[in-house]
Order: C-alpha cells, then structure tokens, then sequence
C-alpha cells in the first residue's frame, strides 16, 4: 500500500517539508532555552555533562516533534519515510573507511599530536562526542533523507529527492563557517552536495535512513567533535585529545571556512563512496541483526 503522502499536492508537500523543517530548529531552540535555564541554576564542574545532556534533550524533543507532525497532522508512519532500522553491512565497513581514508591521507602531510587530558575528562570528552554525533547523525538523516527525500520522491521523481535535498544539506551549513570566502563557500556547498548525495545512495540502498545515519554518525565522531581536530597550527582551537596539524594554509587542503570536511581529500573520499554506492546491488533480504 502506497503511503498517503503520494497523493500530496504540490502545496501540501511543500508546507510539509517547509514545517519539518521549522520543527527541526524548533526542538533545538526549545531544548536551549529549557537547558540554558535549568544550567543558570545548576552549576557542573564538567562542561561535558552539560554537553551531554543538551545533545540527549535535543535528540528527544525533536525526534517527538517529527513523531507528533507525521502521525497526527499528515496521519502517517515514521517508516513511511524509511525512518527504520535496518543496518546493513556495507554501511557498516564504509563508516570506518571513509574517515580512515581521510585522516590517513592527512597523517601522510600533516603532524599529529595528543593531548593528554585526565582519565576521567577523557571519558566525559569521549561520551559526549558520541552523543553529539549521534544527535546530528539521527536528526538530519530523519529530516533530509527521511522527510524531504521521501515526500519530494513521492511528488515528483527520485533524481529531485536526491539532489534538492542534498543541496539544501549543502548550504544549511553555510552558517557554521569560522569565516566566509567566496571559494570556501563554493567548496562547502560542492562537498555538501556531495555528501548528501552519498547519505541519499545509502538510504536508497538499504531501504532506511539508518545506514546513512550511521555514516553520518561515525564521521561526526572522528571529524566534527573534540576526538580529533584536523586544521593549522593558527587555526587551532578547543581541547582537542588527538589533533593533526597540516604544514600548509591551501584552501584545498584546509576546506577554507568549513574545515577540512570541505577539503579536496575529503571531497575525493565523498567521490569514491558515491561511485561504490551508485554501482551497488543490494540483496533485498540480506541485513544485520
């Protein structure tokens, strides 16, 4: 049975995509407000556990907000919109390889370093990465794969579901640029795009956002959070507990504003994901436990 969301009008599929987006920032502005104030009277010696806590409220109020529009107002299952689980090995093997492709094309040019913190900070800094990662891995997959992917498929045709939603990815990350260039903002839509593109391939060929999710996840978790910082020596920041410090300030290698997410290694490993997940069959029935 076809879901509902295949006889949308035009209208209706836009003011969808339009309020699943609206719910996306509105769970992250409401769980900051409730947070920044319950911390106002809470004081915690780690800032991590503060971490900790947003990113887990964060996830749940807007996990629920996506819930709440879908059965309520649209009438329709969350599995609909491919929002399943259903991991399935490749996805598996691509999480690890593309960012250890990554950092070690970044090892060969650049320096590593570590930074030793105490036992207990570590473990703080690890859990919270792993939260944090999960909490975008989860909720953009749910927002652009699942619902804009899924209602623009239903509306028009699967070349649009994969490109629209992956160039809007693209640019909702402009606003997360350290500094604004015209080229690194060009490298960081190009790579967005591409990125999009690759989490699409995995939602498509796994029948689920979960398989792009966890790629999203694990990527997050190696390149984004305080596991490790990949950038120059002027461009350090933060407490980082290993880092990588490239010789050269090249917008190819430094990805510009965005870091090196937006870099020619990563747009090579964006590259070569892609390929292997558009010449992919996949086994209708073969998954992981």
């Amino acid at each position: 049975m076809e879901p509902q969301s295949s006889s949308f009008s035009t209208a209706k599929t836009l003011v969808s995509i339009v309020t699943y987006f609206l719910l996306f920032l509105a769970g992250d502005l409401v769980n900051s407000i409730v947070f920044d104030q319950l911390f106002s009277l809470v004081k915690f010696q780690n800032a991590s556990f503060y971490v900790i806590l947003r990113m887990l409220g964060c996830t749940f109020v807007t996990a629920f907000l996506f819930w709440l529009y879908t059965n309520k107002a649209l009438h329709l299952k969350m599995s609909d919109f491919k929002i399943t689980w259903n991991i399935r090995g490749w996805s598996v093997l691509l999480s690890v390889l593309l960012p250890v492709f990554v950092v070690t094309a970044f090892l060969v040019i650049g320096k590593a370093e570590t930074h030793l913190s105490a036992p207990g900070e570590s473990v703080f800094i690890i859990i919270a990465s792993i939260i944090t990662a999960l909490k975008a891995g989860v909720l953009e997959e749910m927002l652009f794969r699942g619902f804009i992917m899924t209602l623009l498929e239903r509306k028009w045709n699967q070349y649009a579901a994969i490109l629209a939603p992956s160039l809007l990815f693209g640019l909702a990350h402009i606003p997360s640029m350290e500094y604004f260039t015209i080229a690194g903002v060009l490298l960081l839509v190009i790579s967005g795009t591409l990125v999009g593109v690759m989490f699409s391939l995995a939602a498509y060929k796994g029948n689920s956002i979960s398989n792009g999710a966890l790629m999203h996840a694990v990527w997050n978790f190696v390149m984004v959070t305080d596991i490790l910082h990949i950038t120059t020596a002027e461009g350090a920041y933060g407490n980082p507990i290993c880092s990588i410090i490239i010789p050269s300030d090249n917008i190819w290698l430094t990805g510009g504003g965005f870091g090196v997410e937006s870099s020619l290694i990563a747009v090579i490993g964006y590259v070569l994901v892609c390929a292997f997940l558009a010449f992919k069959k996949e086994p209708s029935t073969k998954r992981l436990p």
